[in-house]
């Protein structure tokens, strides 16, 4: 657990007295207000004495306070931190600003550091970027049930690229907690609906150990392929209650899944139809995810001299070939975690009656790699 940070200024104590300097911007005597008032009509350009006196004399500052020393969210930022998140975007909004300032000046803005956005949607889109770059999620704020809304489309391209990005939504759960109007508006019973059928996990944690346990699941879900984004509600009240000793909170240690792996016995029938296959074809998709896995499927490439199409394959190499002959010509087709296989290997004809036919010759083995049959959701 992270020691407190120790500021010049005490950031609680610093917008404790930001509000009650406001509160006397409002709070004037009515001596004061008279003053002002005769001023006015005279033409006056001076204040009195008195007046002066009643607007530097000292305010109480019995005014409510919506901030405490150490809110819920700043354990939240010790979780992300232990998750190892470098940025973390958002168009700022009401539902997670503890979180908002406790990254800021309890986390010191690094490690995450905040990224200020326009738009739910270009902050996901930088963490699907992000993603695609730098192989591991990057982190998302998004506001209630109109940031998510307009987060969607984001969303759904990183569901459908299969990347991984980490968005946490602010909402306030509890209907008594809600400020009037705007804030009723912007919550919802089950805020992640809306996106449910695109993601790969979500949770709605009722208790700061609850969020820490499910914020590492949700990096490890988002992480174990098939790859996909995941979303994470941070409940305003949780953010905001106070937390009487950080020290005593644990932070739960993050251990990544192995990713899944071929059946052995397959495996083994495949290298062997691969050795006695005399023009394989690599179908290349979503299966190379670092560069020791590109490394990997150039050697098996060179080893078979066998030709790639498509995936993360060297543009420049020449077994970098194009899908349409190879297939016509292949006795073995594998796909390495293609999205569309049957897509590839047939001639769909998109007609009033429509058919479709193979590209493949008769007796072509087709064999298709992929944790795609992992998935759960209706998409």
């Amino acid at each position: 657990m992270k020691n407190s940070r120790k500021l010049s200024v005490n950031r609680r104590g610093f917008l404790k007295g930001a509000a009650a300097g406001a509160a006397a911007l409002v709070a004037k005597t009515p001596e004061a207000k008279a003053e002002q008032a005769q001023a006015a009509r005279s033409g006056t350009a001076l204040p009195s004495a008195k007046a002066l006196a009643a607007e530097t004399e000292p305010v109480s500052t019995d005014v409510e306070v919506l901030t405490a020393d150490h809110p819920g969210s700043d354990f939240m930022v010790d979780i992300i931190k232990s998750l190892g998140f470098e940025y973390i975007a958002a168009n700022p909004g009401s539902s997670f600003r503890s979180l908002h300032e406790s990254i800021v000046n309890y986390g010191a803005n690094k490690m995450p550091e905040l990224l200020t956005c326009c738009h739910e949607e270009s902050s996901v889109a930088m963490a699907d970027g992000y993603a695609k770059v730098e192989g591991k999620p990057m982190a998302v704020m998004a506001h209630s049930t109109v940031g998510l809304q307009h987060a969607s489309m984001a969303i759904y391209n990183a569901y459908a690229g299969r990347v991984p990005a980490f968005i946490i939504l602010g909402n306030t759960i509890d209907a008594a907690a809600r400020r009037p109007g705007i804030e009723w508006y912007h919550s919802a019973q089950d805020a992640a609906a809306m996106v449910r059928d695109y993601t790969k996990w979500d949770d709605l944690p009722i208790s700061l150990v609850h969020f820490a346990e499910s914020a590492v699941r949700a990096y490890k879900i988002a992480m174990t392929p098939p790859r996909g984004p995941v979303v994470l509600v941070a409940d305003s009240d949780l953010q905001e209650r106070p937390v009487a000793d950080l020290s005593r909170m644990h932070v739960p240690k993050l251990t990544l899944a192995s990713p899944p792996a071929g059946d052995p016995t397959a495996v083994a029938e495949l290298a062997k139809l691969l050795v006695a296959s005399e023009n394989p074809v690599l179908l290349g998709g979503q299966a190379v995810r670092t560069a020791q896995g590109m490394k990997l499927l150039v050697e098996l490439a060179e080893l078979l001299q066998a030709p790639v199409s498509g995936g993360k394959f060297p543009s420049r190499h020449p077994l970098n070939q194009a899908a349409g002959g190879l297939v016509r010509n292949a006795d073995l087709v594998v796909g390495l975690e293609v999205a569309d296989f049957w897509g590839t290997v047939n001639n769909y004809r998109d007609q009033l009656e429509r058919s479709s036919r193979p590209l493949t010759k008769p007796g072509t083995k087709l064999v298709s790699i992929s944790p795609c049959a992992l998935y759960l959701k209706s998409n």
